[in-house]
Order: structure tokens, then C-alpha cells, then sequence
């Protein structure tokens, strides 16, 4: 089995579930730092206020955590983000309601229903909207930064930090190559052939980076391509 797969977003979630044990706050750690900011992202473009969109996918995360919500992604209902986005999409809608209801005189006991919600989600039911696609832009985003980040600690113990900082915008875009090497000539002595050889290396070990992350949120490798496309379709 290939090792990206022994550490998936499943695993994680239930490792989180721990969270009394370090593996467990690891776990958590990790999942928050994929996945709270294209959540955080849908929720902004779904209208809430800043302050709003912050609190509501801090308590949305949590929830998901502690009551195990994941177990109940199935693959039948398709892509793990398309489980989160209902499943966020549903929280919004319980949180707005049980606020309306307090601020209304309601039962004071009232609370959220999200569990049900997330019972009565129809498969493969994903929302369609503009929040929806920044949500995916921010998680594709998010998976490329923490491929960049691993290519700069690679880097570093090769003790080729500095020679990369400068190669590291040619990564993302191709233009402004020419200043790029005229700087590699520079700083680093290094001739057009040497530095052309050192771009192409680095964009393939950053592929492979790339889609080692896919592989941890994809259900199985079969889905890897489709995914891989759909990340450059949705930066595009």
C-alpha cells in the first residue's frame, strides 16, 4: 500500500476523536490546519460576518470531532469536502435557527440538531454556489501550501534553503524566469543549463508533493487524477 494512503483524513479523524492523548491532539492539529480554512472560507461567502464565519467554523469543527460526524461519511456519498460542506452548510442553517428562536422568547433549552440534519443528507448532495468554490479554492491553496512547506524542509536539510527561496516563485509561476536565473548567476554561480536542471527537478519533486496530499483525501488511489484535475481546474 502506498504510504500517503496509511495516514488519511479518515484516520485522522478518528485519531482526533482522542483528544486526551497526544497522538490524538496531533491528529487534530493536522485536521484543523487542512481543513479550517476552506471551511472557514465557505462560511465568509455564505454571508456571515467575519466574527460570525470565525465562531461558527471553530464550534462546526469541533462538533465534527467530538461527536465522530465523519463516521457517517460513507463513499457512497461521495468526496469527503462535499460530506463537510453539507454537513457545514446544515450546521449554519441549525446555529441561525436555534439564534432566531432565542432571540424570539423560544425554549431556552433548545440546541442543535445536527446529527439529524446530517442523517437526512441526500448523496452525493453538494451545494452549488459561490461559497462552494471557495471553499474548493482555499483547500486546493491550502494542499499546495502544505506541499510547499515539506519541499522547504527538504530544502533546508540539503542546505539548499536560500538557492530555493529564490527559485521557489518559479514553482507557482513560470514569468520572470530570466531575473530569477540572472539572481541564481548572482548569488549561486549558477549557469542557465545548471539552473533550468534544478527548476525541473524541483517542479517534479513538487508534483509528487502535491499529490501525496491529494492521496491522504481522496478515498482511494483511483481518484487521485480526478482530483489532481479538479485542484489546477478549480486555481485556474
Amino acid at each position: 500500500m502506498n504510504p500517503a494512503f496509511e495516514t488519511t483524513q479518515w484516520t485522522l479523524i478518528l485519531e482526533a476523536a482522542k483528544q486526551e492523548t497526544r497522538d490524538g491532539m496531533l491528529a487534530l492539529e493536522t485536521l484543523c490546519r487542512r481543513y479550517l480554512p476552506p471551511l472557514l472560507a465557505y462560511a465568509r461567502n455564505f454571508g456571515l460576518r467575519e466574527h460570525d464565519a470565525e465562531d461558527v467554523t471553530q464550534a462546526f469543527f469541533q462538533h465534527l470531532v467530538q461527536k465522530n460526524l465523519a463516521a457517517r461519511a460513507v463513499p457512497e456519498h461521495g468526496r469527503f469536502r462535499n460530506f463537510l460542506l453539507v454537513s457545514l452548510r446544515n450546521f449554519i442553517h441549525v446555529t441561525h435557527r436555534n439564534a432566531t428562536t432565542w432571540r424570539r422568547g423560544g425554549e431556552a433549552g433548545t440546541h442543535l440538531n445536527l446529527d439529524e440534519e446530517v442523517e437526512a443528507m441526500q448523496p452525493a448532495t453538494t451545494p452549488d454556489d459561490s461559497a462552494t468554490l471557495a471553499f474548493d479554492r482555499q483547500w486546493a491553496h491550502t494542499l499546495i501550501e502544505i506541499a510547499m512547506e515539506e519541499l522547504s524542509k527538504e530544502q533546508a536539510e540539503r542546505g539548499t534553503l536560500e538557492r530555493f527561496a529564490v527559485m521557489k516563485p518559479l514553482l507557482l509561476d513560470p514569468d520572470h524566469r530570466e531575473t530569477v536565473f540572472a539572481e541564481l548567476q548572482k548569488r549561486f554561480g549558477m549557469a542557465d543549463g545548471a539552473a533550468r536542471t534544478c527548476l525541473s527537478r524541483l517542479r517534479t519533486r513538487f508534483r509528487e508533493l502535491v499529490r501525496q496530499e491529494v492521496e491522504r483525501v481522496v478515498q482511494n488511489p483511483t481518484e487521485v487524477d480526478a482530483e489532481m484535475a479538479y485542484l489546477l481546474r478549480v486555481l485556474s
